[in-house]
């Protein structure tokens, strides 16, 4: 373990120019390329403060204080025997002297009680007191560091690990290196006090005998080693299951839809298997070092009575010297024996150090001198790319931009068009400074940009990305967050809410606010759910403008709008555009056409540009967006126009976002860090009930337990009889010289062996067992939850993946492995007991004394611990907010919100302060200690006083005795040390218990399977409102609709309307407050579910792809499709050839949910896994709202294609996806205000007529 542990830094790449292709490689390498730096075990400590390591160092200090304790009882032991064995004397007078000074010898052992209650407790307080304090500043200095990684880095190492580091690792250090660590210092000490002691009194003996800790060491350190790369290779595969956790809970709405709950159960389970298989060996590892160190533990003692014997008989050694070494030797074994149980924990955080520190120390090479660089005053906001080529690091045969050249004018607008994929967020991401390019030069008013500083750089650009991440915290501070911190702090917070909510305004998003209960100070939830994506992205717009900057990156900014809203934006977002600098992405062309410039991307290079009018004389390309888009509406009258657009532009009032309000899920319910059901009693029966299976394990471990507790008492006879034998042998039990006990240790030994070992593997097998059930069965109960169990807060991903890495661990803690060692120290103290009456039963009833006090420290530790962790609020809350920002960094880079997350993130933990805590669990500790060594003091004074000096008692009844019962009992007293592992597993239990048992209104399910054929679909008099609100206006209000079997129903209206609403309800996320919903001539709620779902398929809006390869990601349940299929129906989505451009087709990895692809690559894979699914009806959710044109003409002809002999409901604010529909319902306040198909609602020139004169391009 003191080896050092190897760190890793990300080293900058060269500056700005390059020549050749061999020089772009080095450059691409080159955010990759590490180099190492060392780090030991105590590197912790480094966060602690002057006075800490002060506080750090008496800590130390008492802890080797405490550790002496015990070791030096041995020289009082060796005291006594040379005072009973001269205590052989009918002379009263000699009786009486002996007793004096046994009380002498016992008020010796009451002082070294005392400094042993006094060290242990300063040792237990002030260990636990300072590793919390210290992790929790590393646990800070983690997510810090985490946050100033690049995206690169981000692509490398998923959000899941990261998160599993912030949580899991930080916690294993705390518990490594706090108590834990203040007890193998303990035992280290005592260890070596021991060994100092016994050549103390004699080199020649202690040297034979020294054999013991050097086998010892040799077992522990062996075996150690192996147990360790054990862990650390366990540990990596556990980083890929936590990744894959991380990606099927941030999926679960399309999980959900395509039932493919079990399909990832069963890849979970199978994720699992390795690094569960590798636990189990790394606790049979720890059995086989336990059995070992026990059994060179009673060879030690059969050689030592051995020897002692030879050299007492050669007066090279006296009684007492022998003795005293004797014990000394078992101390030192009992204390090094004492630190095994927390050897793994010490293991297991010196690998977490390692993992943590490698983040820590990485410095990415676009942020390595974040605040250094210059900055221009005042920035005029000229761009320029001079032949930049870009590549990204983790895919380095995939060129993405090839020699792209452009320049923008101060004030200029500029937009980029192409189809998805062609690199133009790619330009934006560049800009930014997110990657770094592999050749060529950026430049902003002439100054290469790596030579800006990134802060100042990044704090000068408004940024709207087209995956919109807002956080926890109200809507005033999602927007503020726009502010650059130093601005921020130069501002009151009236003039910050001033421009908070004129941004809101520009951004039409003010009336929306305006109408919440609690305004701006409204909390949103996890990534702000429950707003519709339109009311996210305008917050997101609004965020972009509210610190002015001079210069805007729109990337895709009103893809999520409906037409209204988008017009309205527009020019909002034109009035804000003047006098700035903008670049915009866009895919529908009403958007730009009024660019000054527009430059049409293709496969990573400029195909052309200039203005709209321009590209439509000479660039046939753009022409064909454009014509691809073109709706070809009837013309009307201008005074009919301008009428209607007034009207219209009326009705958008506070009454189009109640839908929105009602929806619940933007509501954030606080929760004190409890599961949101109450605590279940029966955490035991629940562990026990998951153990089960391995039921004969555990009673093979248990029955082997109380055999290996069982011979502790025959270690006390062996002895007992040892010593006495060397004294004389005719005193021992049988007469038999001190040879023959000697080769009953010997015997003893092999035997311990061998029990020692099958317990620990019949433990590892149960445990690791439990440990993999535990996750794979909350795994499975979390997918089996319906949908409204995620809209709670206290649901999070991050929350959810807390306890699936973490608590399903912990319950170990009271399972058929805890039984064991409870048998084991029972069976221990009973037979002690036994042994000790049957030997003498006047002492051994007075010893017994001692065990009440010794079981009720004991039990004392537990009490405190598992009292105060019931109501200690666990850092779930801190972990959610972690992962929340590692799953958005793209947005928290943009907007410079390391520190701002990192002091949201210290808040939260700072909720965690156990102080009072820790000095009870100090008290209880140093408790345990002071009864152990009182009581061996009031052994040897009963006994001593009043049997051995009355010669009532012989000296091998007393030895006998005193060894059954003392150390049984003290050795039964260990099952309290890991009282906080036990009241720890209790609350583990109760909240996966709670999260299991949690309610989720799952839909009811039928038994009647969905029909075989296309069915026509209906709904009558719907009201429904989301279940966080349980009263207010009505989500859909009174809602019919008929879509015949084979057609295509199209539903448009304003965000939060009530379109998706309609979706969910199809798609059985939630049930209807009341009314009917048909498939069929049956209602929806008398299908059964699993051939329910497999009717319909659905493409959200928002598309998630889950699955280590492109091929798995297609995949929905556990049917296997030929590569030949994929890619037909790839080939109609208009990706085959891309896919097979790529170096490993379908095997291509996909990264984080697949952002190492475009947004509309990804909308394109998900509408082609909705094709592979075969469904009868479609339900499509925004389908083509992250295409191009080029790409939604393509993949509309495909879905055109799809449609035959379906039935078909989309959701869409582009009316071109949705004009040749059978039936066309427009959507208001929750209810239908008109239908009919596009030509007779032109006709009627009502709000669809209006909807349709808003997306015209004007040619």
């Amino acid at each position: 373990m003191s080896d050092a542990i190897l760190l890793h830094d990300i080293q900058p790449i060269a500056r700005c120019s390059f020549e050749d292709r061999e020089t772009q490689d080095t450059a691409i390498e080159g955010q990759l390329d590490t180099v190492s730096r060392r780090a030991g075990l105590f590197t912790v400590y480094r966060y602690a403060t002057f006075h800490e390591r002060w506080s750090l160092a008496i800590c130390v200090f008492c802890a080797l204080v405490a550790g002496a304790a015990l070791p030096l009882v041995t020289l009082v032991f060796g005291s006594f025997i040379e005072h009973f064995i001269s205590g052989n004397s009918n002379d009263a007078e000699t009786s009486h002297a002996i007793a004096d000074s046994v009380r002498q010898l016992s008020l010796r052992l009451v002082y070294i009680a005392i400094g042993s209650l006094l060290s242990t407790w300063c040792s237990t307080w002030g260990f636990n007191r300072l590793g919390e304090k210290i992790t929790v500043r590393l646990q800070l200095e983690y997510l810090t560091a985490a946050l100033q990684q690049n995206l690169e880095y981000f692509d490398a190492v998923g959000a899941g690990e990261l998160t599993a580091g912030v949580d899991n690792d930080i916690r294993t250090i705390q518990e490594g290196f706090s108590q834990k660590m203040g007890m193998l210092i303990s035992g280290l000490a005592g260890f070596i006090v021991a060994i100092i002691i016994a050549f103390a009194q004699n080199p020649r003996f202690a040297g034979i005998m020294l054999s013991q800790p050097l086998a010892l060491m040799l077992v522990v350190g062996g075996l150690g080693s192996w147990m360790g790369r054990t862990q650390r290779q366990g540990q990596v595969n556990w980083v890929k299951a936590d990744n894959l956790a991380q990606d099927v809970l941030g999926a679960i709405r399309a999980v959900l839809a395509y039932r493919s709950q079990e399909r990832y159960t069963n890849k979970y389970q199978e994720t699992i298997r390795i690094p569960i298989l590798l636990e189990r060996r790394e606790r049979f590892i720890f059995g086989v070092i336990v059995a070992g160190s026990f059994t060179v533990l009673h060879w030690a003692n059969g050689l030592g009575i051995w020897q002692a014997n030879r050299l007492v008989h050669e007066a090279k050694c006296t009684i007492s010297e022998a003795l005293t070494i004797l014990y000394a030797m078992t101390v030192a074994g009992g204390m090094l024996s004492q630190a095994l149980p927390f050897l793994p924990a010490i293991i297991q955080a010196h690998n977490a150090v390692s993992r943590v520190f490698s983040v820590i120390g990485c410095r990415s090479p676009s942020v390595s001198s974040c605040s250094a660089g210059r900055t221009i005053e005042p920035l005029q906001g000229r761009i320029e790319f001079h032949s930049v080529n870009f590549t990204y690091p983790s895919q380095p045969s995939r060129p993405i931009l090839h020699c792209v050249r452009f320049n923008v004018l101060p004030g200029q607008t500029v937009a980029f068009v192409g189809a998805s994929g062609s690199g133009k967020s790619t330009v934006l991401c560049l800009l930014e400074r997110l990657y770094l390019p592999s050749s060529g030069c950026i430049t902003v008013d002439h100054e290469p940009i790596e030579e800006l500083s990134i802060s100042w750089l990044r704090s000068q650009m408004g940024y709207v990305d087209q995956d919109v991440a807002l956080f926890r915290g109200s809507i005033h501070d999602n927007i503020a967050y726009g502010l650059h911190v130093s601005l921020k702090q130069s501002l009151t917070a009236a003039v910050i809410r001033e421009r908070v909510i004129e941004a809101a305004k520009i951004a039409q998003i003010h009336p929306f606010i305006s109408d919440l209960p609690d305004g701006y100070d409204t909390a949103l939830g996890f990534c702000g759910s429950g707003l519709s994506g339109g009311q996210r992205q305008r917050i997101a717009i609004a965020r972009a403008i509210v610190s002015q900057p001079p210069i805007l990156l729109l990337d895709e900014a009103t893809a999520a709008l409906d037409s209204k809203s988008e017009r309205e934006v527009q020019k909002a977002l034109d009035a804000a555009m003047t006098g700035r600098t903008t670049i915009v992405i866009a895919h529908r062309l009403s958007t730009i056409q009024r660019a000054d410039k527009i430059i049409v991307m293709h496969d990573g290079q400029i195909k052309d540009q200039g203005s709209h009018a321009e590209l439509m004389l000479k660039c046939d390309m753009y022409q064909a967006l454009v014509r691809q888009q073109s709706m070809k509406p009837e013309p009307l009258a201008q005074e009919e126009m301008h009428h209607e657009r007034n009207s219209f532009s009326a009705d958008v009032s506070t009454e189009d976002w109640k839908d929105v309000t009602e929806s619940g899920a933007i509501i954030h319910r606080p929760h004190n860090g409890s599961a949101s059901a109450p605590v279940l009693r029966g955490d035991v029966g629940f562990v026990w009930k998951l153990n089960e299976p391995e039921l004969l394990y555990v009673v093979a471990g248990v029955f082997l337990g109380i055999l290996a507790g069982m011979s502790y008492p025959l270690h006390a006879i062996f002895f007992g009889n040892g010593i006495v034998s060397i004294i004389d042998p005719e005193l021992s039990t049988g007469g038999h010289p001190a040879r023959f006990w000697a080769l009953m240790y010997l015997v003893h030994g092999v035997v311990v062996f061998a029990i020692y070992c099958g317990r620990g593997y019949c433990f590892a097998a149960s445990a690791s067992m439990l440990h993999m059930r535990a996750r794979a069965s909350l795994f499975k109960s979390l997918l089996s939850k319906g949908f409204p169990f995620f809209d709670d807060e206290a649901h999070s991903t991050g929350s959810l993946l807390s306890v699936l890495s973490s608590d399903a661990q912990k319950i170990i803690g009271i399972s058929g492995t805890s039984l064991g060692l409870t048998a084991e120290s029972v069976f221990m103290l009973v037979t002690g007991v036994v042994v000790g009456c049957a030997f003498g039963w006047k002492l051994g009833l007075a010893s017994t004394a001692i065990i009440p006090f010794i079981a009720a420290s004991g039990f004392l530790q537990y009490f405190i611990v598992m009292h105060v962790q019931r109501y200690i609020r666990r850092n779930s809350d801190a972990v959610a907010i972690a992962h929340e920002a590692f799953t958005a960094i793209r947005t928290v880079t943009v907007l410079g919100l390391q520190s701002t997350i990192s002091a949201a993130f210290a808040a939260q933990i700072q909720q965690d302060a156990r102080e009072r805590y820790w000095i009870f669990i100090g008290v209880a500790y140093a408790c345990g200690t002071f009864f152990r060594v009182l009581g061996i003091a009031f052994v040897f004074w009963y006994g001593g006083v009043h049997l051995i000096a009355t010669e009532e008692y012989s000296i091998q009844q007393f030895y006998v005795c005193f060894a059954a019962i003392v150390w049984g009992s003290q050795a039964a007293s260990t099952l309290f040390a890991h009282a906080p592992d036990i009241a720890g597993a209790q609350v583990a239990a109760s909240r996966m218990q709670n999260l299991m048992h949690e309610s989720s209104l799952i839909p009811s399910e039928g038994v009647m399977p969905a029909p075989s054929t296309v069915k026509d679909v209906a709904l009558r008099k719907v009201y429904f409102r989301y279940p966080a609100r349980s009263s207010g206006s009505w989500n859909l209000n009174d809602v019919s609709l008929d879509a015949r079997a084979g057609h295509f129903i199209g539903l448009v209206g304003a965000t939060g309307s009530g379109k998706s609403s309609v979706i969910n309800l199809l798609e059985r996320f939630y049930s209807a407050g009341s009314g009917s919903i048909t498939l069929g001539e049956a209602s929806v709620d008398e299908y059964d579910l699993e051939s329910y779902y497999h009717y319909f398929a659905l493409v959200d809006q928002n598309p998630c792809l889950v699955g280590d390869d492109l091929r798995e990601a297609l995949h929905s349940d556990n049917r296997v499709i030929p590569d030949e299929e994929l890619l037909a129906v790839l080939a109609k989505v208009g990706l085959d050839g891309f896919i097979l451009s790529l170096p490993q087709g379908l095997s291509t990895p996909i990264i984080a949910n697949g952002s190492n692809l475009s947004g509309g690559q990804r909308q394109r894979m998900a509408i082609a896994k909705a094709l592979l699914w075969q469904p009868k009806l479609l339900l499509l959710d925004e389908a083509t709202s992250a295409l191009d044109a080029s790409s939604e003409y393509q993949v509309q002809q495909a879905l055109h294609e799809a449609m035959a002999g379906r039935t078909t409901i989309a959701v869409a604010h582009r009316l071109k996806t949705i004009m040749h529909a059978d039936e066309i319902l427009v959507f208001e306040n929750g209810r239908i205000v008109e239908s009919g198909t596009h030509r007779k609602l032109m006709e009627r020139r009502g709000k669809y007529w209006e909807l349709a004169q808003l997306q015209e391009l004007e040619e």
